[in-house]
Formats: C-alpha cells, sequence, structure tokens
C-alpha cells in the first residue's frame, strides 16, 4: 500500500477549516467536549492540543505522520494527526513491528492544519513542504 493514498487530505480553500475555525463551525463546545464531533473519542494529546490554539492561529501545534522510512518529510495535501497514538495505528503495516513504518512530527503554525469537521483524528496540512524530519520508531517518545 503507497503511502500517499485516496482519498486525499484536506486542502486549504473554501471547503476546510483550520483548527481555529473548527469551533465556528462545530459550536463553543467542540474544544472542551471535542469526542461530539467525531467518528469516535479523541485522545488527551488530541483534545489539549484543540484546546491550545482555539484563538490562536500562529500559536503551534505538533502535527504527526507514519511514512515509510527515510522519506523524511511531510507534503501540503498529506494526512496528518494530531495525535502520536493515532500515528502509531497507521503506521503499523502487519502482525511484525519490524515491519512499521516510522513516525515524522513537526510543530507548525495551527493555520496550516486544516480539517474537513468529520474526524478529529484526521487532518490536512496545508504549509509549505517540511523535509529532513528524522524517523521515529513506533516505541519512540516523540519530542523537539
Amino acid at each position: 500500500m503507497p503511502y500517499a493514498s485516496s482519498p486525499l487530505a484536506p486542502r486549504g480553500g473554501e471547503r476546510a477549516l483550520t483548527i481555529p475555525g473548527l469551533a465556528d463551525v462545530l459550536g463553543p463546545d467542540a474544544f472542551s467536549n471535542p469526542r461530539y464531533h467525531g467518528y469516535g473519542e479523541c485522545d488527551e494529546e488530541t483534545r489539549q492540543q484543540l484546546r491550545s490554539v482555539r484563538d490562536a492561529p500562529e500559536a503551534l501545534v505538533r502535527i504527526y505522520r507514519a511514512i515509510p522510512s527515510a522519506i523524511g518529510q511531510i507534503n501540503p495535501g498529506d494526512w496528518v494527526t494530531l495525535s502520536q497514538d493515532y500515528a502509531r495505528q497507521h503506521a503499523m503495516r502487519d502482525d511484525d513491528a519490524a515491519n512499521d513504518w516510522p513516525i515524522v512530527f513537526a510543530d507548525v503554525p495551527a493555520r496550516t492544519v486544516v480539517t474537513d469537521g468529520k474526524d478529529l483524528d484526521q487532518y490536512g496540512y496545508a504549509g509549505p513542504p517540511l523535509t529532513g524530519l528524522r524517523d521515529s520508531v513506533a516505541g519512540d517518545t516523540l519530542t523537539s
């Protein structure tokens, strides 16, 4: 399975919402009770990041992406998540952990992370290409 697959992630434009714009559409409780606005409950890391940028489009959020080894980049239009655990789920290739993809991460302005508002675990990246990102294996704790 290729790492860039359809459907495409949300991109900037009239149908995409930035994270700070999400509360305008979903209502004021989108950040205090995000589980009411997704296909399941998002984890604490996602909830914390959503709350931290509610009124701050330039504030940084950490995005994660599981990709094959040695690619080391996140491109505009790529799927990303605000949750290290959710990225780990997508890094699993089969029952052998040795085959799992690494996870890359970057801290980016909240305005460059967009959503269609359907799932609070899945976002599109709408900023400039992020290159030279270090591969992290599934067991790593990812820090700057």
